[in-house]
This record gives structure tokens, C-alpha cells and sequence, in this order.
């Protein structure tokens, strides 16, 4: 029997990895480490997401998606799943090889899980902790999600994540946001890594992210339609290089499926932009009040 690592959603779905191959060809146990969920057996007749497999039991049939020499990632002949097979050589640097199977093997499982019909995304964004929930600040790749997050916490708040994030849309009572272990996250090195995924927090927020013009922090109004264009995108971001592969078919599912979802966030609250600067004090001030 293989191992699980099973993300339970709010409607009784999950998203699930397995690892059918040993620690010393595939680093599992050290992803549910830093998840902080204790590996299940897989006793479910369901398909997991993502399959880890040791490389020589690769089947001969498959769409190779990916290949680095040191990790081949494939779907099924049927498309029913990913697999993923590693350690094909040491990797001279284990711990980046570790945070890179770790991120692949849980953005795979997420679009698969959407390509399934679950109501769960995974997002770009940074999360900010504060005192009603979760506010998402979704934006382009170095707009400064990271900056913001980082001002936050030195403003004493607390941070959620600073670059990815699960939005489970799956119950009646709201959309729940869980924090993902990311790569920036993962490189740090930390032994304090704490991405449990089974806390979540009620989404109290959303805000696009751009740079202020006036030399200070504020909250702006944005047009529907460039709140929805932004909201779309950073979910897409997971998914746009892995989705290239996929039949025609389930691309247009794919891109259907997001959309759905980013109507349902963006419909819930008022299309704001925070603008922000580099450095300063009071952007806690600003959100809080917002908030």
C-alpha cells in the first residue's frame, strides 16, 4: 500500500499525492513534514492526483510533460493522473531538489484536482493574517506581494504566505483559504517551516496589487474588468505551463473551470486596488481601516 497525503476539502472531496516508492528515491515523508500532515494509507479506491514513482516503473505509455534529468513528470495514457519519478541521479543540492518536488507535486494535484471538478484553487498571491480573515493581494510576477508581505509583518501582523495559497470554495459557508508551502518559503532553510494545510482562514478580503504614483500607500478603485483580469491571471499562474500539455479538450475545461472560480471571488467583493510603495510605515493602518 502506498502513502497519502490527502488535503480534505470542505464538501468531503480531497486532493491527494501518493508515494508508491521508498524516502531514498522519493522525498515524501519530508513533504508531509512540512505540510504537517501525518502520511495516510491509501486504502480509497479513488485515483490519487499525483503518483510519486520510483523511474524505472514509468509506463511505457505516457504524456511526458516534464523532463530536468533528475525528475520525469507524465500523465497517464488516460489522462487520469500525474506521475511523478525522481531521483533518477543524486541531485548535488537535496534540499532544492526536495522544495522542487514538493511545489510540482502539489501544483499538479491542485489542477488535476480542478480538471476533476473539485472547487478548490490553488492562487498566486500573498495573505495577509488580520482580525476578520484572510486578505488575498493578488498581482504580476514582481509587482511586490512580497514587499507588501514583508511590511506587513514588520508592522507586527502576521503573514498567511507570500506566494501561494489553496482557496477551497468547495462548502455553503464561504470560501476558505489554506497556506501552501512555497519555493521562496522552502529555501529559506528554516526548521520552523509551518504550512498546515488543514488550518484555514475565512477570505475576508481580496485586493489587486500595483504601484502607487503619488509616493504613498492608498486603496483605489479598479474597473470589474481589471479586477477580474488580475484575479484570473494569478490563478491561471500555477497552471499556464503545465496546461500547454494538456489535450484541447481539457484545456477549454480548464480555462472554463477557472473562470467559474474567478467569478465567485471576484463577485464577493468591491474591485480595489492597493497601491502600494516600497518602503514606509501604515500600510497595517491602511488595510485595517479598509478592512
Amino acid at each position: 500500500m502506498g502513502r497519502r497525503l490527502i488535503i480534505r476539502l470542505h464538501d468531503g472531496g480531497s486532493i491527494a499525492i501518493q508515494a508508491d516508492a521508498p524516502e531514498n528515491t522519493i522525498p515524501f515523508d519530508g513533504f508531509g513534514e512540512l505540510l504537517c500532515r501525518k502520511p495516510e494509507t491509501a486504502e480509497d479506491e479513488n485515483a490519487p492526483d499525483v503518483e510519486l514513482v520510483v523511474s524505472g516503473e514509468m509506463p511505457e505509455k505516457r504524456h511526458v510533460i516534464r523532463n530536468t534529468g533528475l525528475t520525469e513528470i507524465a500523465y497517464m495514457d488516460d489522462w487520469s493522473r500525474i506521475l511523478i519519478a525522481g531521483w533518477k541521479k543524486t541531485p548535488r543540492r537535496e534540499h532544492y531538489y526536495r522544495c522542487y518536488v514538493w511545489q510540482s507535486a502539489l501544483i499538479y494535484a491542485g489542477m488535476n484536482a480542478l480538471l476533476r471538478g473539485e472547487n478548490a484553487v490553488l492562487i498566486h498571491c500573498a495573505v495577509l493574517e488580520t482580525v476578520r480573515g484572510a486578505l488575498l493581494i493578488f498581482g504580476e510576477s514582481g509587482m511586490g506581494k512580497s514587499t507588501a508581505f514583508r511590511r506587513w509583518r514588520a508592522d507586527g501582523r502576521k503573514g498567511f504566505s507570500d506566494d501561494m495559497a489553496l482557496l477551497d470554495l468547495s462548502g455553503n459557508e464561504g470560501i476558505h483559504v489554506r497556506r501552501m508551502p512555497t519555493w521562496s518559503a522552502c529555501r529559506e532553510e528554516k526548521n520552523e517551516w509551518n504550512y498546515p494545510s488543514n488550518e484555514e482562514l475565512p477570505l475576508a478580503g481580496v485586493l489587486a496589487l500595483g504601484r502607487s504614483e503619488t509616493g504613498q500607500d492608498e486603496i483605489a478603485a479598479l474597473s470589474p474588468a481589471q479586477f477580474f483580469a488580475q484575479c484570473y491571471r494569478s490563478i491561471f499562474y500555477w497552471n499556464l505551463f503545465y496546461a500547454k500539455v494538456l489535450p484541447e479538450e481539457k484545456q477549454r475545461f480548464l480555462v472554463n473551470r477557472i473562470r467559474t472560480q474567478t467569478e465567485i471571488i471576484t463577485g464577493m467583493f468591491p474591485p480595489r486596488a492597493l497601491l502600494t510603495v516600497p518602503e514606509g510605515a501604515g500600510l497595517a493602518e491602511l488595510i485595517e481601516e479598509y478592512l
